[in-house]
C-alpha cells in the first residue's frame, strides 16, 4: 500500500501543474488554455480542486489574497489528483493479482 501512495504523490505532480496551469480555472474568461472549455476536463477539474473552491468561496480572507487562493486550490487539486491516482493503482493492482491466480499453472494442476 505504500508503494502505492508513493507513486500516487509522485505521478500527481506533474498531472497537477498540467491541470492547474495549462488547463486553468475553467470558469476564467482569461482562461490560459481552450482545454478548459471542454466539459469532461471543466468536470474533472471542479471534482478535484472542490475542497479549494468551497473554501475560497467560504474565506473572504483567500477571495482578497489571490495567491494564498490558488496555493489553497492548487493544494486541494494536488490531494483530489493523488487519492484518485491511489485508488485507479490499487484497483489495477487489485485486477493483475486476480489475473495472475487465474492464470497460475498449480490452479489447472487441482
Amino acid at each position: 500500500m505504500l508503494s502505492i501512495l508513493k507513486a500516487a504523490f509522485i505521478s500527481a505532480v506533474p498531472l497537477e501543474v498540467i491541470n492547474f496551469f495549462v488547463v486553468g480555472y475553467p470558469a476564467d474568461p482569461r482562461s490560459v488554455s481552450s482545454a478548459s472549455q471542454y466539459p469532461a476536463v471543466a468536470l474533472q477539474w471542479y471534482v478535484f480542486h472542490l475542497p479549494g473552491i468551497i473554501a475560497s468561496d467560504r474565506s473572504a480572507f483567500l477571495r482578497e489574497h489571490n495567491r494564498l487562493d490558488s496555493v489553497v486550490l492548487f493544494a486541494a487539486g494536488y490531494i483530489g489528483t493523488t487519492i484518485f491516482l491511489a485508488l485507479v493503482l490499487w484497483i489495477v493492482r487489485l485486477a493483475l493479482a486476480g489475473l495472475h491466480k487465474l492464470s497460475s499453472p498449480l490452479k489447472h494442476a487441482h
